[in-house]
C-alpha cells in the first residue's frame, strides 16, 4: 500500500482539486500500469531512483486506484511526473493525462498467477483475496500450494485477479501502449525504456518471492485455462 508523505497530505488538504477529463493534468509524463506480480514494485523503485521520490506518485488501494481504474477523478500532487499503480486501463485516463506515455510490464500468465497465490499465502494480508483462499481451501485442510492453485484455476476462483490481463487491458489494448516490457527480459527492456525516459534506470529487486523456475512443471497443463490471457500478451512476452 502506498503511503502519502507528510508534505503530500498537507498539499492535498490545502489544494484538493482533482484530476479529471474536464480538469486534466498536462504535467504527468508517464502513466504506468502495475499489473500485480509483474515486477512492478521493482520498476517503481527504478523510476524513483531515476527521478526522485516526489515525482513518482503511487495510485493504489488507498490513493485512488479504484477511481482511476473507473475513469473517475483522483488527486495527484503537483510534483508528479509519473502516475504508477494497480489500476486497469480506461479511456478517460488519456484525457486526464493527455501528455503521458502509457507503460506496463507483463509476465507469463500462468507463472504470474502462481506468484500471486504465493503472495497471498506469504503475506496473509487482511483482504478479500486471502480471506477467500483461507475460507475455501486452508480452513478445509487444503494447504499444499499446488493443490490450492489447481483447484482455484479449475473452479475459476478469484477470476478477476487470476485472469488479470483481460481486466487491465479491456479498454486500452497493449498495442496502443507506448511501451510494454516483459519480466523475461527485464534488464534489456529497462535499457530500452531508459532511452525514452532520458535517464538511467537501475534494475531494482523489490518484493521478490517467486521466480519462473519455481513453477512446478506438473501444473503446466493448466495453460489451456489461460488461453485468452496468452492471446492478450503473447506478442509481448
Amino acid at each position: 500500500m502506498y503511503q502519502l508523505s507528510f508534505s503530500q497530505k498537507i498539499e492535498r488538504k490545502l489544494s484538493p482539486k482533482e484530476v479529471s477529463p474536464q480538469a486534466p493534468n498536462s504535467s504527468v509524463d508517464w502513466v504506468v500500469y502495475h499489473v500485480p506480480k509483474t515486477a512492478g514494485s521493482s520498476l517503481r523503485q527504478s523510476f524513483v531512483d531515476a527521478l526522485g521520490q516526489g515525482k513518482v506518485f503511487g495510485v493504489y488501494r488507498n490513493t485512488g486506484a479504484a477511481e482511476l481504474g473507473s475513469g473517475k477523478a483522483i488527486w495527484v500532487p503537483r510534483s508528479a511526473k509519473v502516475v504508477f499503480g494497480h489500476f486497469p486501463s480506461h479511456v478517460n485516463q488519456m484525457a486526464m493525462f493527455p501528455n503521458a506515455q502509457k507503460v506496463t510490464w507483463v509476465r507469463d500468465p500462468l507463472e504470474r498467477a502462481w506468484s500471486l497465490l504465493g503472495h497471498y499465502l506469504a503475506t496473509k494480508d487482511e483482504n478479500a483475496q486471502y480471506a477467500f483462499v483461507k475460507q475455501h481451501y486452508l480452513d478445509k485442510g487444503i494447504i499444499k500450494k499446488e493443490d490450492i492453485f489447481e483447484r482455484m484455476i479449475k473452479e475459476n476462483a478469484l477470476a478477476k485477479n487470476i485472469f488479470v490481463y483481460a481486466h487491465y487491458f479491456e479498454s486500452i489494448g497493449l498495442n496502443d501502449f507506448d511501451f510494454v516490457g516483459s519480466t523475461t527480459r527485464n534488464s534489456a527492456d529497462l535499457k530500452r525504456l531508459q532511452k525514452l525516459l532520458g535517464k538511467p534506470l537501475i534494475e531494482a529487486k523489490e518484493n521478490v518471492r517467486n521466480s519462473s523456475s519455481s513453477f512446478p512443471s506438473t501444473l503446466r497443463y493448466l495453460e489451456s485455462y489461460f488461453a485468452s490471457e496468452y492471446e492478450i500478451v503473447a506478442d509481448f512476452l
